[in-house]
């Protein structure tokens, strides 16, 4: 069964959440952006909640809440002007604190309270609305290409400029999907939630004497039953044979690298899928190309 991020928050509605899993989804929250919705945000006095927007926030407004620790409150706020993101962190245990976010013309309430398992991070993202354009329709081949060269980049861009990719999860599974002659790791896989898309980064390990030639436009990824399909990929279509390794004298793999992109459902909706399913990849061989041999 596929793992996906909750479309509708069980706050103050009795809705039921999709599941989530993982070692860490207690910790790390994604919620969906609705000014009629009243977040519960459990937070720690000896930790750091991060709360992230799509974009800057206009103005926040708070009771029991301060910003600087000489004043007495519950709860500890640390913004700076013009970013998207705060955080918050409990003075006094038991504490609650109420917070109203502004953003987007729109006023977002947040209820704080201490709890054993305070979140570490909270991204607030705007879900699809209904009847707007397909999501495959709204992400153009440039955007999609924008976001596979980020993900490349991602280790460079976090180190140096942790602001420009703020909505991102990451995980690198290793998980190996054997075929007869060659092997696939599913080295990294990227999230970028308000777009709804991932990109994964994938091995090919090549175990026969030959080349195998594979169609990058149909790499795909299958999580239970479902299958999602390539939008758009970064693949030679090649795997380099096997070589003879001279120094340890023994027959190696070729191990080839490739991107794929994967955005949406098949039917334009949102997959919500979380980095920490299980994904097998698909690889689709493909007969290489054989020149004719003309008589004379």
């Amino acid at each position: 069964m596929a793992i996906r991020h909750s479309i509708i928050l069980t706050l103050l509605l009795t809705v039921p959440a999709l599941a989530q899993t993982g070692p860490n989804y207690k910790a790390i929250k994604q919620f969906p952006l609705d000014d009629r919705t009243v977040y519960q945000i459990k937070v720690g006095r000896n930790q750091t909640t991060t709360i992230m927007f799509p974009s800057s926030i206009s103005a926040l407004e708070g009771a029991n809440i301060t910003i600087d620790p000489k004043y007495p409150a519950a709860v500890l706020l640390s913004h700076a002007k013009d970013r998207y993101f705060f955080s918050i962190r409990a003075l006094q245990e038991p504490a609650s604190a109420n917070l109203n976010v502004v953003w987007n013309r729109k006023t977002y309430v947040l209820e704080i309270q201490t709890d054993p398992e305070p979140f570490n991070s909270v991204t607030f993202y705007q879900p699809a609305e209904v009847g707007a354009t397909s999501q495959k329709d709204s992400l153009g081949p440039i955007r999609l290409l924008g976001l596979l060269d980020k993900a490349k980049a991602y280790r460079l861009i976090q180190s140096q400029y942790p602001e420009a990719i703020p909505q991102v999860d990451t995980a690198q599974p290793h998980n190996r999907i054997p075929y007869k002659d060659f092997e696939v790791e599913v080295a990294e896989v990227f999230r970028f939630e308000p777009e709804d898309t991932l990109v994964f980064k994938i091995l090919l390990y090549n175990h026969s004497d030959r080349e195998i030639y594979y169609q990058p436009q149909s790499l795909a990824v299958r999580v239970g039953l479902d299958v999602f399909y390539s939008a758009l990929s970064d693949a030679s279509g090649i795997m380099p044979p096997a070589y003879l390794n001279p120094e340890t004298k023994k027959v190696e793999p070729s191990v080839s690298l490739a991107y794929f992109v994967v955005t949406g459902t098949p039917n334009g909706g949102r997959n919500n899928l979380a980095v920490t399913n299980t994904f097998n990849v698909i690889v689709n061989r493909q007969l290489p190309e054989i020149p004719l041999s003309l008589g004379k």
